[in-house]
């Protein structure tokens, strides 16, 4: 019975990469590319700060990549399409925002929510053709 369950995972083997600064607050929701070259985050805005971005980093270097803009409020929530095509963000201001996962363009505002947004999860199409 012991041999069925999960074995902790030993994190004293677990180094620091690399720090990456850039947002006004902490970072609190966070995504790799499926190449685990990228990493997009969203943070908070302060009291009075204007932070209502989505940063794409490059793991490796930790240099920022690109800031994608156009929410008015609070991002809570990012997913990254399992291709990489397609990156979106969820916001307080009710809206979804659709960019391009290559060029980081904006390609779509999903609105018609009569709520905040609280999660994004892009799923893959069985039809390739359908994204």
């Amino acid at each position: 019975m012991a041999s069925l369950l999960i074995q902790p995972i030993n994190f004293t083997k677990m180094k620091k990469h690399t720090v990456i600064l850039g947002h006004l607050a902490p970072v609190f929701c966070l995504s790799f590319d499926s190449t685990g070259q990228r990493i997009i985050t969203v943070s908070p805005p302060l009291l009075g700060a204007d932070d209502d971005l989505a940063k794409i980093w490059c793991s490796r270097t930790g240099q920022l990549v690109t800031t994608l803009r156009g929410h008015h409020a609070e991002i809570t929530d990012l997913s990254v399409c399992w291709d990489n095509t397609l990156i979106a963000t969820g916001s307080l201001d009710k809206l979804v925002r659709v960019w391009c996962g290559h060029t980081s363009s904006p390609l779509a505002v999903l609105s018609g929510h009569s709520g905040h947004i609280t999660s994004v999860q892009l799923s893959p199409s069985p039809d390739d053709d359908s994204k």
